[in-house]
């Protein structure tokens, strides 16, 4: 799905580049029309986005860093037969999160730092605290939609770009493929795995945590 936001995007004429060293919060840059700005990545399954609070609200982990958000989105968690991608102002989007955290806090909901909050794309009812935020995929409208068939082809094309020839190496003729980035250290392994997981399930990756053990 992250392969479907960025390629929605490209559609509209950005070009992209992922940021060195954001690891784990799916941050890039766009350029267009000699512009660039930064984007952060989301990908949902039941149109629910989610960004960390931080300072008891004050402040938003990764969202206060961008300018843009980006968000790939099923069209129905049911039944779904198209992914669609949206791009938000980060302030647009900042907006309602902070008001859907105050929502929460004024009826008595424990929300601490650094763990997501999810805030919904599509209508809510603002009577309901934990809908406050709502309709941003109603006040801005999809940039581009994908149907399922087109989205394997996407994910097709990326894992063949992984394919490459090393003809001068030695003892072998066949192509090599390569497996992935090379990781030297555990904090690399883990934020490795932890963007792999937040692609599959579609949560963002601040939110997913991982208690190791080590011993013999």
């Amino acid at each position: 799905m992250v392969s479907a936001g960025l390629q929605g995007a490209s559609k509209r004429g950005y070009a992209l580049k992922k940021r060195p060293g954001r690891g784990l919060s799916n941050t890039y840059e766009v350029t267009k029309d000699g512009a660039t700005q930064t984007v952060a990545v989301r990908t949902t399954r039941d149109r629910w986005v989610a960004f960390p609070p931080l300072e008891g609200g004050k402040k938003w982990k990764t969202l206060d860093d961008v300018q843009l958000v980006l968000v790939a989105a099923v069209d129905n968690k049911e039944n779904p037969q198209n992914v669609d991608v949206y791009l938000f102002p980060a302030d647009e989007v900042r907006k309602r999160f902070s008001a859907s955290y105050a929502a929460r806090v004024e009826n008595g909901h424990s929300l601490p730092d650094n763990y997501g909050m999810w805030v919904s794309l599509d209508k809510g009812d603002d009577t309901i605290p934990t809908q406050v935020g709502h309709s941003l995929a109603i006040d801005y409208p999809a940039i581009a939609h994908f149907s399922l068939d087109e989205l394997e082809a996407i994910i097709t094309r990326d894992v063949h770009k992984l394919a490459i020839e090393e003809p001068g190496v030695e003892g072998f003729d066949q192509p090599v493929v390569a497996q992935g980035p090379k990781l030297s250290t555990v904090a690399e392994v883990l934020s490795f795995a932890r963007d792999k997981i937040a692609d599959l399930t579609g949560m963002p990756a601040e939110a997913i945590k991982f208690d190791l053990k080590m011993g013999v």
